[in-house]
């Protein structure tokens, strides 16, 4: 699987990473050779996860494709992205499970399972070894045969093991995350949705985008409803998923966004007032203590605090 030396280092790479996923429909798929590949350079594990996950983007979006682009589409699709063909030994089990599902149709699809939690974060184990850290104020529905798909409110730290024969999906209000083994953190709110990436790549798509958005480990997505703009920018190190140690990092945040996180990871309720609620923010700020951290917050940002029965208030200081 040796390519031109002279084509650049990382799409070099993506090559070999291409022709090892071309190489896995086949029955002779030499999975050691290809652990030791993986193994050899953290890139290419990431370009692998890119190459996967793209084949399985165009596979789901393959009846549109053909839709927009004319009669030719359909075999540039399968040409690009082949289905994925059983093992031989793997026959006796597809034909098996086949019967079961005939014969007790109601294990078919396992029913959903919907996770909530209130003041504090819980984790859940998925069956394959994959981890969730579920945040505070959040609900998680998880459903499909594979735990595959889900669909998320709130806020959530995902740990999943790479698998490239399984296509996460992660529906979060209009968006949609995709990842075949990734670690990352997803905040979501009413006005933004904001996901950093920590290893592997995982896309970001939504029909108010104009095409998904790839992030590749070590860059995170701001996307702000209110604005309709969304910015990918280099991730903070040690940022992702920090709500679990207790703090929340920002750089340019808008103020309304904050305000919200404060309301899910330190309980506390801040309003804002029209003014000053797109002031951007950047700094740390702990949240063991809500009512700390709404002081803190509005210290930093020069801003008038005012206790309200149910709970706080931000606006301009009076002259």
């Amino acid at each position: 699987m040796a390519h031109d030396a002279m084509i650049p280092a990382d799409d070099a790479i993506h090559l070999v990473a291409a022709d090892w996923h071309a190489a896995s429909e086949g029955d002779a798929f030499d999975w050691d050779a290809f652990t030791s590949w993986l193994e050899a350079d953290p890139r290419h594990a990431s370009a692998y996860n890119e190459i996967a996950l793209t084949d399985a983007l165009l596979r789901d979006h393959a009846p549109d494709l053909a839709a927009r682009l004319g009669p030719e589409a359909p075999d540039t699709v399968v040409a690009f992205a082949p289905r994925r063909r059983w093992p031989l030994w793997a026959g006796a089990a597809v034909a098996a499970a086949t019967v079961a599902i005939v014969a007790v149709p109601r294990f078919a699809q396992p029913e959903a399972q919907i996770y909530t939690t209130e003041a504090g974060a819980r984790t859940l184990a998925l069956n394959d070894g994959s981890t969730i850290v579920l945040a505070p104020r959040s609900r998680l529905e998880i459903a499909g045969r594979t735990q595959a798909d889900m669909k998320l409110s709130g806020g959530a730290w995902f740990d999943i093991r790479h698998d490239p024969a399984r296509n996460l999906a992660i529906v979060v209000g209009d968006e949609t995350i995709r990842d075949i083994g990734t670690a990352f953190d997803v905040r979501n709110t009413a006005d933004g949705l904001r996901v950093a990436v920590t290893e592997g790549a995982l896309s970001v798509a939504s029909e108010t985008l104009d095409k998904p958005i790839r992030l590749r480990a070590g860059r995170a997505l701001a996307l702000d409803r209110r604005t309709h703009t969304a910015q990918v920018s280099a991730l903070a190190p040690g940022s992702a998923g920090d709500w679990r140690k207790g703090r929340l990092t920002y750089e340019q945040a808008p103020l309304r966004l904050v305000v919200d996180d404060l309301a899910r990871y330190a309980g506390i309720t801040i309003g804002i007032d029209k003014a000053v609620a797109d002031r951007r923010f950047s700094g740390t700020l702990m949240i063991g203590d809500g009512k700390q951290a709404a002081r803190d917050l509005s210290q930093l940002m020069g801003l008038a605090l005012v206790a309200r029965p149910d709970g706080y208030r931000l606006r301009q200081p009076e002259r």
